[in-house]
């Protein structure tokens, strides 16, 4: 399902994902970032199995004409950690 919508004050709130280090796939010795095709199973694969632990849900946007793909991840909130990188963490867990 897609819809027209004007989002982009929600898309310029939204903050950047920052990682201390990006995926890199390794064959004979030598690494490189993903393509974009990898790193958009990459993506899907990692939502799945967030999944088993949490709700992901998906939504299809048309914002300004470009489409937006959405995951929304139950129980979890974005954070930064003291290096300033992007860490998702479920705030309802219990780990006592």
């Amino acid at each position: 399902m897609s819809r027209p919508a004007d989002w982009n004050v929600l898309l310029e709130s939204a903050r950047q994902i920052v990682a201390s280090g990006a995926i890199q796939l390794v064959k004979r010795s030598a690494a490189r970032l993903p393509h974009s095709a990898e790193a958009m199973a990459l993506t899907i694969s990692a939502l799945g199995a967030l999944n088993r632990h949490t709700g992901v849900r998906t939504l299809n946007l048309d914002l300004d004409g470009k489409p937006v793909a959405l995951a929304i991840i139950e129980d979890a909130v974005f954070d930064r950690d003291v290096e300033g990188n992007t860490v998702l963490e479920n705030p309802t867990r219990n780990d006592s």
